[in-house]
Formats: structure tokens, sequence, C-alpha cells
């Protein structure tokens, strides 16, 4: 069975920046963003859901989530992101 594995880069009260690696057939259920984010994917190809639409992000591509915003992640294939979040 696959895994999500993060590390965090920066953890501060108002700032987070964190690596994830994502195995195939693996993902995040729904949840809301607690402040701005933006996905940057390193590796791979994963699929987001994002207020009910599903948007697939490949290497090189990011992706911004507004403040509350209900999203998902899964991973197909092995996916490689890092998550910048800025929180008030």
């Amino acid at each position: 069975m696959g895994r999500i594995v993060n590390k965090d880069i920066i953890n501060e009260p108002k700032l987070k920046f964190v690596l994830m690696s994502f195995a195939a057939g693996t993902g995040l259920s729904e949840h809301a963003a607690p402040g701005e984010a933006l996905i940057f994917a390193l590796d791979g190809e994963g699929v987001i859901g994002y207020e009910g639409k599903e948007h697939t992000i490949k290497a090189g591509e990011n992706f911004a989530f507004a403040k509350n915003g209900a999203h998902w992640v899964r991973a197909e294939k092995p996916f490689k992101m890092a998550l910048l979040l800025t929180l008030d």
C-alpha cells in the first residue's frame, strides 16, 4: 500500500512551506485551506479537486487556493508537490 510523505521546510505561525510526495493511488480527502495556498507540482502528475471541479496538474505547473477553499488531492501515479501556505 502506498503512502504520503511530507516534510516541513518552513513552519512559522503565518507561513508554511511543505514538500509532499504521494505514492500512486494515495491522496488527501477534501478539506478547507486555512489560508491562501499555492501548490507547485514538482514531479509526476496529480489531480486537484477545487470547489467541485477537477484539475490535472503536472510537473512545472502551479495551482492557487483561496482561503477556506474546499479542495482535495489525488495521485493516480507517483506525484510530488510543494505547498506554500500563508496564514492571517
